[in-house]
């Protein structure tokens, strides 16, 4: 006979909710209880009724003056609170549910439960209460479509604080590498974390610049020019490695042989844009930047 009734239950419709229950994260509950003023939460708040966890345990049908006033509300923002009366119906284990009891004849009192200049404490009338949750409701929507507004902009920052800190990485690394290779070609092997050995030669310089920045994308782009500024020598200007333009002049050029390392990379955005106008030079983050560093060192004749 159970498992018959069980399934005789069971195939009955359910019971649906006449008024829709409001999402309650937004709203908590105030009552004067003789202590300090605390904020309750809510839950299954409706035009009819809310259930407040609490540790209070009301009987069925005691009245209580229930103030409901948004997370987000400041003194003084009268729409953003409500006080309405309250019976209650039933207890539960974590807090008591409760019923409006919304005052009939709203146009007598203020509709956000404040004094009605009598020394009575007035309470919202049921316009006042659907009013009061309408503003929940569009505010959650306001804060919606600030937030999809929002959302680009700050993805667009992300891109840009990820693609400028790659930048000035680059840009210190191919700063290293020009001093590491101009190091190498004036000291060879005593110079620190060089290649062992007792004599330089071009394709060493371009090796160790090389190692230095492998860890950059795009390392492709690499372009490695070493010169040679030697007055006493025929021609003056040597190219060791990739061609020379615009060598500066030794200040003692009897003394000292100049020699000059240019180091040139592209450095292309790890992320890149989603939309750009090269044409008008619009980026929406960093566009490819070709960086150049030079190392300049002496060495005696």
């Amino acid at each position: 006979m159970a498992p018959f009734m069980g399934w005789f239950t069971g195939s009955l419709p359910r019971q649906r909710r006449k008024v829709e229950r409001q999402d309650t994260s937004e709203v908590v509950a105030h009552y004067w209880d003789g202590g300090a003023p605390a904020a309750h939460t809510i839950r299954d708040l409706s035009a009819s009724g809310l259930f407040v966890v609490t540790e209070q345990r009301w009987y069925p049908g005691t009245m209580v003056m229930m103030t409901l006033q948004r997370k987000d509300s400041f003194d003084g923002e009268a729409d953003r609170s409500i006080t309405v009366q309250s019976k209650v119906v039933r207890s539960g284990t974590d807090g008591v549910a409760l019923i409006f009891v919304p005052e009939e004849n709203g146009h007598k009192h203020a509709a956000n439960g404040a004094s009605n200049g009598n020394g009575h404490f007035a309470t919202a009338g049921r316009k006042a209460i659907s009013k009061f949750l309408q503003q929940i409701r569009n505010g959650r929507g306001q804060s919606l479509v600030e937030f999809i507004l929002v959302l680009p902009v700050v993805f667009l920052l992300i891109v840009n604080v990820v693609n400028f800190g790659a930048f000035f990485y680059a840009w210190i690394t191919v700063s290293n590498a020009a001093r590491a290779g101009a190091d190498f070609a004036i000291l060879s092997g005593a110079s620190a974390g060089s290649l062992p050995t007792a004599t330089t030669t071009p394709a060493q310089i371009t090796q160790i610049i090389t190692k230095d920045i492998l860890s950059l994308p795009n390392r492709a782009s690499l372009v490695v020019n070493v010169c040679e500024n030697d007055v006493g020598a025929t021609p003056a200007v040597n190219a060791l490695v990739g061609t020379c333009s615009g060598i500066p002049a030794d200040p003692e050029p009897t003394s000292y042989v100049l020699l000059t390392v240019d180091v040139t990379y592209t450095y292309l955005p790890l992320i890149p844009a989603g939309f750009q106008f090269s044409n008008l030079n619009v980026f929406a983050t960093i566009p490819p930047t070709t960086i150049h560093r030079r190392a300049v060192m002496r060495e005696l004749r």
